[in-house]
């Protein structure tokens, strides 16, 4: 898997959680190796729902006004 932020080598790693003291409870990430970005479920979950909020054809036209000078 790449990264979504400079294309580089994604690798999966165990987090501990140390907010829950000695509860064991552990999540898995992925982590790249270039910029250090991690991606975790919830993470991951919110890329997708950020990402899907604006219509398409919508997002294009309000890009295509900021572009173009008038």
């Amino acid at each position: 898997m790449t990264c979504r932020r400079c294309n580089g080598l994604m690798v999966r790693e165990r987090y501990d959680d140390l907010s829950l003291g000695s509860a064991g409870y552990e999540v898995f990430a992925l982590r790249c190796l270039n910029c250090g970005e991690i991606v975790d479920p919830v993470i991951a979950a919110h890329h997708q729902t950020a990402h899907k909020t604006e219509p398409d054809q919508l997002w294009q036209q309000r890009l295509k006004k900021l572009v173009m000078v008038p």
